[in-house]
């Protein structure tokens, strides 16, 4: 069985690689709608576990706050794989600084799982 971590980290990296427009990574953005769509669900949901199973269940540790960040981070991650153009305007100006984080986010999480 996979540690929640390792999830977490997975969904993380999935959601960075369909979020970011990067000219290297087109083959990712021609995928049908219905699987970026499932993408956003997959990131979405363990965004949704992150906050508001994990991180109030430990809002006074250090992972309890990593969750609490990561967490609301994949949210924004899953609406910008959802559709980009029906957020408002300062969060699609925001997405480089939010993929910025949620990959800090992912590089905490897997280098403390590889040091385990």
């Amino acid at each position: 069985m996979l540690p929640m971590g390792t999830i977490m980290t997975g969904c993380m990296a999935i959601g960075l690689l369909f979020a970011t427009r990067l000219p290297v990574l087109r083959a990712v953005q021609v995928l049908p709608a219905w699987f970026r769509k499932t993408v956003s669900f997959v990131v979405f949901s363990a965004g949704s576990w992150n906050v508001f199973w994990y991180a109030t269940r430990h809002f006074g540790e250090f992972w309890g706050g990593a969750a609490l960040i990561s967490g609301c981070l994949m949210l924004l991650t899953a609406a910008y794989i959802y559709n980009v153009k029906c957020l408002p305007t300062f969060l699609k100006r925001m997405r480089s600084g939010v993929l910025f984080l949620l990959l800090c986010c992912a590089v905490l999480y897997g280098t403390t799982i590889y040091r385990l």
